[in-house]
């Protein structure tokens, strides 16, 4: 503790108190302008307040304590069971870590996991080691809130986000009616969200799984809409019934609250659960031949679908729930497809004989604007020479 004096009537006062929860000492700073006097008062109320802290913080000392703490407070507020999951995991490597030392040995964690293979053969990619710093980040964040550290000490610049490779998948015609004969074959139940899903991009935890009967709002004379309050992106999104989906959502059961479901038995039905989809999911796809399908790839099926359709960006942005434009993200690139699709202007392109002569128009307004800057100069010139006679 003391007081500093670092200019006129102008005093730095610091704090140190240790704090019996958490093991190490605590401090906390003031800047006051005023008397010594005044300085030694508001040294007196940091001290309360570090204090009052203390006794009402709750003890965390380690890492797999913080990760208790912050795992509740996510299943309250209802977040993924996958960024759960991996919190928990995190948890079971390094969760008897001191939180004071946690940064550097997370740190050689961090680059011991990079290096690691995964079953495939292959590093881990970029975008689940960041699932790994983005989770403790959040983790200590939830510590600041609650007042047990000051600061998170996982910053960009000691854990830099590795760069991420956007998942290029698409289903052509063949490969997506394939697909479609394998489920109706073997899991049928699963036939109608996965139809809807490769039409409409949605997630399947935070949406689909949970969709009850009074979403689904029928039109007369149009295909009907389905609302759906609750997204990553906390905005309600209202999205339409895609075409040849209407009859599905008009004769689903009168006793099922549930949009997409499974029947148990003669009039009794369930939900179809995050779990029960994947497995069925991944039992379909190996029948199909596509292991390295995955159910989010049916979310880039549509944006792509959607985008070559001539869909502006800004509804494809409102059905996707996007804050922000992803659809570099997500628009799978194809070359063949995109030369078949592209649209040139009227004079882009003149077919003479067996040759093609290409004449851009960028290239046209380029040589009128020479044509009528040498006009102007010839004319510019005969004035001056009538000027000179």
């Amino acid at each position: 503790m003391g007081i500093t004096k670092v200019g006129p009537n102008k005093w730095k006062v610091t704090v140190s108190f240790r704090d019996k929860n958490k093991g190490y000492p605590v401090s906390k700073q003031a800047t006051v302008t005023g008397t010594r006097a005044e300085a030694t008062e508001v040294e007196v109320e940091l001290l309360k307040k570090l204090k009052a802290r203390s006794l009402k913080t709750a003890h965390v000392s380690t890492f797999g304590e913080a990760t208790g703490k912050y795992v509740h407070k996510m299943r309250v507020k209802g977040v993924s069971s996958s960024h759960i999951a991996t919190a928990q995991r995190i948890a079971r490597d390094l969760g008897h870590i001191r939180l004071e030392e946690f940064a550097d040995r997370f740190e050689t964690y961090i680059d011991h996991f990079a290096c690691t293979p995964t079953k495939h053969g292959g590093p881990p990619a970029g975008v689940t080691i960041n699932r790994y710093i983005a989770t403790v980040k959040a983790m200590f964040n939830h510590l600041i809130d609650i007042e047990v550290v000051e600061k998170n000490p996982i910053t960009k610049g000691r854990f830099p986000m590795h760069k991420v490779k956007a998942r290029d998948r698409y289903l052509t015609p063949e490969e997506r009616a394939h697909l479609f004969s394998i489920i109706r074959k073997h899991r049928p139940y699963i036939l109608p969200i996965v139809q809807y899903m490769s039409l409409l991009p949605c997630r399947v935890n935070s949406e689909l799984t949970i969709a009850r009967r009074e979403q689904y709002l029928p039109m007369v004379g149009e295909r009907g809409t389905i609302r759906f309050p609750d997204s990553k992106s906390d905005v309600p999104i209202d999205r339409p019934v895609p075409p040849g989906m209407e009859e599905y959502f008009r004769n689903i059961p009168v006793n099922c609250p549930w949009l997409f479901y499974r029947e148990m038995s003669v009039g009794v039905y369930v939900p179809l659960s995050a779990g029960r989809l994947d497995r069925a999911w991944r039992h379909c796809r190996a029948k199909a031949g596509m292991p390295d399908l995955r159910i989010h790839d049916l979310r880039h099926v549509a944006v792509t679908d959607l985008h070559d359709a001539g869909n502006p960006i800004q509804v494809i942005m409102a059905l996707a729930g996007w804050k922000t434009d992803m659809l570099s993200t997500y628009y799978k690139r194809d070359s063949a497809r995109s030369a078949s699709m592209a649209i040139f202007g009227q004079e882009a392109v003149v077919v003479s004989g067996s040759s093609v002569q290409c004449r851009y128009n960028v290239a046209t307004n380029h040589r009128r604007r020479q044509e009528k800057t040498g006009k102007n100069r010839r004319s510019n010139r005969q004035r001056l020479k009538l000027k000179a006679a």
